[in-house]
């Protein structure tokens, strides 16, 4: 017959072998005991075994040297093997439990004088009991204690209490000069706490009416120069020949036709301004420069001045134009990056500085530049602020950490209702950082001795416990008392049948 032989190891336990005994589809499972360690020696692991083993359609054997496992095998009717080869050679015989031989009397004891001697032992071993005893009157006593000792035991352990109280309730506060800053890495019992700083970048345009004015050429002057010639030979001026003034920055003029000057002779040629506008109208003797190597052989002059040029004056920002318009859209930027850090930051936090400055301008466009005509100035600026602030988890921290070393005795805090104020705005003291004051404060509740309650209300009526607790425990108002069932009359004698409930 085909037998499973499963390698048992000292740290199997029942649970392990069931499930390798199900692996194998045999009629015969071979459990092999390791050589040391001491496993499945209760009975109780065998009997289990051999009920699965059963259930699997299977035969179970040992192989063991165990002696507390043998016996218990013995005792179950579980072959016990050897060894491995000597378990597979042999027929598996189910072990008969032993029966005990039990003592038969002896033809002497079924003899009249031996079986009155035995009943004189066993009167001797078992006397009667007295007379009294079977009397009606003793046993309706006895049954009458009886149910006054159910009845007494009911009474004691039966009736229940729950006191329902309200404990005291205190306010306890404290003010707290804050010191924030980057220096600070930690909270202080002192008030300083680490101050944070926090990028925003802002992007704004805004406009302004110029104020300034300038003037836009309109018309163009003219005139005449006159050339000489202080060379032996005639010389040709082209037209466009460019004379200017002396100035700085020069008013050049471009000659109107084309003209030969004669060797030491003279001509007078008509010129036009270059640029228009009333810059062009020169004083005489004023353009004395010809531009070009006509000048090595020629000099020029104008007898009368220019005239004719002429400007209009329009609108045109100035640089104060610029400043004002440049102040108002950083302080509309500053105000909109303080707003949209206070929906980044956590609740509770504090912004140090209600008008931080301007971190770095990433971008700047004007349009028109200062001086050029135009009745509006027009300026954009993305700008990144670095906002400080101060954490309100630190805040917290620092306004806990003080309460807590002024709870008086008896009384337990409530940190959820710890509440703070800002008593004045950070004031600045240093780069990133601020002082200011807070107001901290949180409810304490009375500590209910719960023994102390209980020892005081044993085996009161309901109106003289809740006066008891009012009296002598920190409580608000009467507490309220329900009592098991409630038609008893009086509070449980025993303590652990009375129960405090504190209620909010």
């Amino acid at each position: 017959m085909k037998t499973q032989i499963i390698q048992l190891e000292p740290h199997d336990d029942y649970i392990s072998v069931r499930d390798r005994m199900e692996w194998g589809q045999t009629t015969r499972v071979l459990l092999v005991w390791p050589l040391r360690g001491k496993i499945l020696t209760r009975k109780l692991d065998l009997l289990l075994l051999k009920r699965h083993a059963e259930s699997l359609g299977s035969q179970l054997a040992l192989v063991t040297r165990d002696r507390d496992v043998r016996y218990h095998a013995d005792r179950l009717g579980i072959p016990v093997f050897q060894s491995v080869r000597k378990a597979e050679q042999s027929r598996w015989l189910r072990a008969r439990r032993k029966r005990r031989a039990r003592p038969r009397l002896s033809r002497m004891g079924r003899t009249p004088r031996v079986r009155a001697e035995l009943d004189a032992l066993r009167l001797a071993a078992y006397p009667p009991p007295p007379a009294w005893l079977n009397r009606p009157a003793t046993r309706i006593t006895f049954f009458t204690l009886g149910v006054l000792s159910m009845l007494l035991v009911a009474a004691l352990f039966i009736p229940g209490a729950k006191i329902h109280a309200i404990p005291e309730v205190r306010s306890d506060q404290a003010v707290i000069p804050v010191i924030a800053s980057p220096e600070h890495q930690a909270v202080e019992l002192s008030g300083a706490i680490p101050a944070y700083a926090q990028s925003v970048i802002i992007e704004g345009r805004a406009t302004i009416t110029a104020t300034g004015q300038t003037r836009i050429p309109r018309e163009t002057a003219s005139g005449e120069v006159v050339f000489t010639n202080f060379t032996e030979n005639s010389v040709s001026v082209p037209a466009g020949t460019v004379v200017s003034t002396q100035d700085e920055p020069p008013v050049r003029f471009a000659t109107r036709a084309a003209a030969v000057i004669p060797a030491g002779g003279t001509k007078t040629v008509p010129v036009d301004a270059v640029l228009p506008g009333s810059s062009g109208s020169v004083p005489r003797h004023t353009i004395v420069a010809i531009e070009g190597t006509l000048g090595l052989s020629l000099i020029v002059d104008n007898p009368r001045k220019t005239s004719g040029g002429s400007d209009f004056i329009a609108a045109a920002p100035t640089e104060n134009d610029y400043q004002e318009l440049s102040a108002l859209l950083t302080d509309s930027l500053r105000e909109t990056a303080l707003n949209d850090l206070k929906f980044e930051l956590d609740s509770g936090d504090v912004i140090l500085d209600s008008a931080p400055q301007v971190y770095q301008v990433l971008e700047e466009h004007l349009s028109p530049e200062i001086g050029e005509p135009a009745d509006q100035l027009e300026l954009t600026l993305r700008l990144e602020f670095r906002i400080p602030y101060a954490a309100g988890a630190d805040l917290y921290q620092l306004g806990r950490t003080v309460l807590e070393r002024q709870v008086p005795a008896g009384f337990v805090p409530r940190p959820e209702t710890l509440t703070i104020t800002q008593l004045n705005t950070p004031l600045p003291i240093g780069e990133n950082a601020a002082s200011w004051k807070i107001e901290v404060s949180w409810l304490l509740n009375a500590e209910l001795d719960e023994a102390q309650a209980v020892s005081r209300v044993l085996g009161l009526t309901p109106d003289d416990a809740a006066a008891q607790i009012a009296a002598n425990l920190p409580v608000s108002g009467a507490p309220e008392i329900v009592l098991w069932p409630e038609w008893w009359p009086r509070l449980p004698i025993l303590p652990f049948r009375i129960q405090l409930i504190e209620k909010e």
